[in-house]
């Protein structure tokens, strides 16, 4: 760490930002290989790095259930505990997303769907009507995933993990005291 914060010659920046990066990603891989041995689970693990942060997918064939929990708690868990055991040695660690085969993507294009599904139902009948219960960060991709329809608003009841989602038709349903 105390190489990356010399000054460099022409290049060198260059150079021990791919250092930093791959030590990043050596010990972001360590860390997941080891709590999820610690769960009794073999798998694979690729990271990778794009401009939003680290992504560590891990890789198995039977122990997916098991790495992700009900509605992902599992997974949520294990990629706080990784970040940070990482942030410890990298305090300046870009963020890190853990994620089971593909888990997160599946589940936003589930989102955006039933989304989708709930708000033609809605504009057709002209009632009001509650999703599951979705964090903040589902609830952005139901928001987005509508965003293109003008008849139907989004809106929360709720804080926290119990935050439940209404999508509405305009011309109906509580004020926007509520509307996210």
């Amino acid at each position: 760490m105390a190489e990356n914060q010399k000054v460099p010659e022409s290049g060198g920046e260059v150079k021990d930002t791919e250092k930093t990066n791959s030590a990043e990603m050596e010990r972001i891989t360590r860390v997941v290989q080891t709590l999820i041995g610690y769960l009794g689970v073999r798998a694979g693990v690729e990271v990778t790095r794009d401009e939003q942060g680290y992504l560590a997918n891990i890789k198995t064939k039977r122990a997916s259930a098991i790495l992700i929990g009900r509605r992902g708690s599992t997974l949520k868990a294990l990629q706080h505990l990784v970040r940070t055991i990482v942030r410890r040695e990298f305090p300046d660690v870009a963020p890190i997303l853990v994620d089971v085969a593909g888990y997160r993507q599946r589940r936003d294009n589930f989102l955006r769907k039933k989304a989708l599904a709930v708000a033609k139902i809605v504009m057709e009948t002209g009632r009001e009507m509650a999703l599951d219960f979705l964090t903040e960060k589902e609830q952005n991709v139901v928001q987005e995933a509508l965003k293109d329809m003008p008849r139907v608003r989004v809106y929360a009841v709720g804080t926290g993990p119990r935050r439940n989602v209404v999508i509405a038709p305009v011309e109906t349903g509580p004020q926007k005291l509520n509307a996210v």
